[in-house]
């Protein structure tokens, strides 16, 4: 049987679909009159250290376990020019040792039981995070403390060299060598050109990674692994006192340094359509619109997350009938939203079914485009993207901690505390989900998914090479 968290929540879920009800928010630190709570709402207390490191408790009694989810507010947005790749090597970096701990990370967390030992990068963000049994809460607090604290202690130019070339094979498997890579650097390049904060790979160019130096490197850690630029987030199976205490005798005597500037310019849409053709070495074409829209947790971004899940995502959707089922031009479609701070990008791909044109998928394409922002979803079709939506939140609050680190209640609480300063926002996010209108997707597919802005990038296979003829042989 499932913790009683979980069938709380289920239940309240099940009997709020079709979702008309708003969801309030409540804080944990919150003195209000007596009131029912939302089954979204996640219990916590947020706190801050003497030297500025933010920490954010979760009980939850269900299981023996513990979640650490520990974010650096610093990610490719915070590199300096002809230093891309900072945010990621140093992820990686973070996994080579420190001064007391040494290299034995992993195999003391896998000695006690640990799971979902990871780290991964975003583009203002870099976190870490690990679930251990609830006795192991304090050797999780000092692993994390002892790589805040004394990492540089453990880094010397052989280490720097190991995982630079990992960062870089990683690369080649992800973009220069993988089916689509280059198009997909493409779309990032023409959506966030040179001098945007979101410019390029978050991985890096091959060319900035060749040429960071030991020094560069520890400048980069000096200025951003500092207390007051991270948060802890600790969920599950503990006694919250014991957990304040535990986190200050491991954390607090760490010294801050100034925090750093982390603000930068929004990002703008591109001023005029682009469209590029790219030949890879690819079996079927590829159709891929590519839009910069609001930032994560704006006013639109709920609305852009919904008209996401009326285009594709499922057999019912609108892009999958009209190119998949009916018009049979391709054989699978995508819409996707990644939101970030400065910025968000929305993608819609087609692949080209086998004997049809790429100009014929294009076109239809932005026909259903179109059509959605002129009439808008059906209401069956605006029902359906939201109860996706919802059961993806569901699946996430299952977890204590998600396997990317932003999912699972710990991973959820610290992106909230990051993008919208309150780690209690999800009610109101959701709730935002559930009054989105059909007139309001009209809206925003018009207003941002039209092509005055539009990034157009067509995949073709390239030529096979000619035959020798018998006389040149």
């Amino acid at each position: 049987m499932p913790p009683r968290f979980l069938r709380v929540l289920c239940g309240a879920l099940a009997l709020s679909l079709p979702l008309s009800a708003p969801v309030s928010l409540a804080r944990a630190d919150e003195r209000a009159a007596p009131r029912t709570k939302s089954p979204l709402e996640i219990p916590f207390e947020k706190l801050k250290l003497k030297n500025g490191l933010t920490l954010i408790l979760h009980q939850d009694r269900s299981l023996p376990l513990v979640a650490g989810n520990l974010w650096y507010h610093v990610g490719p947005a915070n590199e300096p020019p002809k230093r891309s790749g900072f945010a990621h090597l140093f992820e990686h970096l973070m996994f080579e040792g420190s001064r007391h701990v040494g290299r034995e990370f992993d195999r003391l967390l896998e000695s006690v039981g640990a799971t979902n030992v990871n780290g991964t990068t975003s583009w203002d963000r870099t976190n870490y995070f690990e679930t251990v049994p609830r006795e192991q809460l304090e050797l999780l607090l000092w692993i994390e403390s002892d790589r805040m604290g004394y990492m540089l202690d453990g880094l010397d130019q052989a280490r720097l060299d190991v995982q630079r070339d990992v960062v870089k094979n990683e690369r080649r498997q992800t973009y220069e060598n993988a089916p689509y890579g280059a198009s997909s650097l493409l779309m990032l390049d023409s959506l966030f050109p040179e001098g945007t904060a979101y410019h390029g790979a978050i991985i890096g160019s091959m060319t900035d990674l060749s040429a960071a130096t030991l020094s560069d490197v520890k400048d980069f850690f000096q200025t951003y692994y500092a207390p007051s630029n991270a948060t802890l987030t600790l969920a599950g199976d503990f006694e919250l006192e014991e957990a304040k205490r535990l986190a200050k005798k491991y954390f607090e005597t760490l010294p801050d340094r100034p925090r750093p500037n982390n603000t930068a310019a929004p990002i703008a849409p591109p001023p005029k359509p682009e469209r590029h053709i790219l030949n890879e070495a690819v079996e079927l074409p590829r159709v891929a619109f590519g839009y910069v829209t609001p930032p994560a947790y704006s006013a639109d971004d709920a609305l852009l997350e919904v008209a996401m899940a009326v285009l594709a995502g499922g057999k019912a959707t609108r892009l999958y009938r009209a190119l998949v089922v009916e018009g049979k031009l391709a054989s699978d479609v995508d819409a996707s939203l990644d939101s970030n701070q400065l910025a968000s990008s929305a993608v819609v791909s087609a692949m080209v079914a086998s004997g049809k044109k790429p100009e014929e998928v294009e076109q239809a394409m932005s026909a259903v485009l179109e059509g959605l922002g002129k009439r808008g979803p059906t209401k069956p079709e605006l029902e359906r993207a939201k109860r996706r939506i919802l059961m993806s939140v569901l699946g996430n609050l299952e977890l204590l901690n998600g396997p990317g680190g932003e999912s699972g209640r710990a991973g959820i609480l610290q992106r909230f505390d990051h993008y919208r300063g309150d780690p209690g926002y999800l009610p109101r996010w959701v709730a935002d989900v559930q009054r989105v209108s059909s007139a309001d997707i009209e809206r925003v597919v018009t207003q941002y998914l039209g092509p005055l802005h539009r990034v157009t990038v067509v995949t073709l296979p390239k030529p096979a090479a000619s035959a020798p003829s018998e006389a040149g042989k």
